[in-house]
């Protein structure tokens, strides 16, 4: 190569490195740590914004002041947090946005970011230093719904290691902004299951968290008749798709006692509408601050069988838990129904906590659940 290519050659790429230098001086210049978790639970948050006027920010229902720098970062710290999940957005000006130097995010329907304080000592929903089971998302064929569906199986430590064992399976629901993933991603089903499994709180057990939306959401105005439809094809999908797919390939048992439902919100709602139709395949079951049927009680019988007669069906859960908190915006509608279950003589346990629709209630309630239906 003539020398002068080879000239312009090593200028070029001279230059070349001297502006990806400055492109990644400049990124690593504003990377910015937020949120920074202090140790007495106060949380710092940071924002990039130089030309905003104003950042309005609350954790939970905590408020942050935030100022702007001369560089135009936006900084607030909180006051001390009780160890906790909290979301938060940040709103620009009046436009709502995520933390962008925040990787953990809430997917409901509109985005969050979250943060967690750690407890002393660790939380049950926290990751600590003992054996931890597996969390995988398979897809299932649904004869019911049409087409292949997602759902995320935890399995216990040791699962693998033992063949002939038929593990207790709990199927555990998430709410209506939520997918499959909730009760992980913000739950931390798994962890709470490992933790407990860990203290000897409970005997290693299968969780199914399939996807509550055989229905597809309707963005807008959402029709009267939606849970309705929902909860039929949901109910069909998990007794004639995911339970046969999910007994064909996972070691677990098969019976009513080695069986139960749960979930939170709308996937409360499933849990009654789809163990009350099945009342013979469970053994329990939790519905958390749960949009609970909406019936006149004659049409309540009509619907739910096992709630009716002299000795209602129902009567035969080892379990039928109704936890809520008392500022939840269900309550009155969880009130209204458990009075018909009284009204019927069908047995249950109504708890009333303190707190409204939040996950901070629901992190608690999975772990007293799971050691009533699998609690050593």
């Amino acid at each position: 190569m003539p020398s002068k290519y080879v000239h312009r050659f090593m200028f070029s790429l001279a230059f070349l490195l001297l502006a990806m230098g400055s492109l990644m001086s400049d990124a690593i210049a504003q990377s910015l740590q937020s949120p920074e978790v202090h140790a007495d639970g106060r949380v710092t948050l940071r924002l990039r914004a130089e030309k905003a006027n104003e950042v309005l920010v609350s954790i939970g229902e905590t408020k942050v002041l935030m100022t702007k720098s001369e560089k135009g970062v936006w900084e607030g710290t909180s006051e001390p947090l009780p160890p906790q999940i909290y979301d938060y957005s940040f709103k620009v000006d009046g436009t709502t946005m995520i933390d962008p130097s925040n990787r953990l995010v809430k997917k409901w329907l509109t985005l969050a970011s979250m943060v967690e304080i750690p407890g002393t000592p660790p939380r049950l929903t926290e990751f600590t230093d003992v054996p931890h089971g597996v969390v995988q998302r398979l897809i299932y064929p649904s004869a019911s719904v049409g087409h292949v569906r997602p759902v995320i199986v935890y399995t216990p430590p040791g699962y693998e290691s033992t063949s002939d064992t038929k593990y207790p399976l709990v199927l555990l629901l998430h709410g209506y902004g939520d997918d499959e993933s909730a009760w992980t991603d913000v739950g931390r089903a798994h962890l709470i299951a490992d933790n407990l499994i860990a203290a000897g709180r409970i005997e290693p057990g299968v969780i199914v968290m399939p996807y509550g939306h055989p229905v597809p959401i309707e963005f807008g105005e959402r029709p009267d008749n939606y849970f309705g439809r929902n909860n039929d094809l949901y109910e069909q999908d998990m007794m004639k798709d995911l339970l046969p797919f999910i007994e064909q390939k996972f070691h677990v048992r098969n019976d009513a006692a080695g069986r139960s439902i749960v979930g939170l919100s709308m996937g409360g709602g499933h849990a009654l509408d789809t163990g009350l139709k099945n009342i013979d395949k469970f053994s329990s079951i939790g519905a958390f601050s749960a949009a609970t049927p909406q019936l006149a009680s004659e049409e309540l019988m009509k619907q739910y069988s096992s709630l009716s007669g002299s000795e209602p069906a129902a009567n035969s859960l080892k379990h039928f838990w109704i936890p809520i908190g008392d500022k939840d915006f269900l309550l009155e509608r969880n009130d209204k129904f458990v009075e018909q279950l009284k009204t019927v003589g069908v047995k249950h346990e109504y708890l009333k906590t303190e707190g409204g629709h939040e996950w901070k209630l629901w992190r608690d309630y999975l772990p007293q659940f799971l050691e009533m239906v699998v609690g050593k």
